[in-house]
């Protein structure tokens, strides 16, 4: 069984928690993503992934195709 929620969402990049039951066992990651470089990195904790998705929303709101999408109203502020 496995489940997903969105963290959080802002200048498409997105960190989503991952929630796996597996062998009575409750394994917990974290996948970022990014329209950036359309890449997407799984981080086993929930700190480090706090502070990637804050290091790759600074670098996104610097990318001119990032930026020309959210003023183009194709990605979210």
């Amino acid at each position: 069984m496995s489940s997903r929620a969105t963290l959080r969402d802002h200048a498409g990049v997105e960190l989503v928690r991952i929630e796996r039951l597996a062998k009575h066992q409750r394994e917990i990651s974290f996948r970022l993503s990014t329209h950036r470089n359309d890449n997407q990195r799984l981080i086993m904790d929930e700190a480090e992934a706090h502070r990637a998705f804050a290091r790759e929303v600074a670098a996104s709101l610097q990318d001119p195709v990032v930026l020309e999408l959210i003023e183009s109203g194709a990605l979210p502020a």
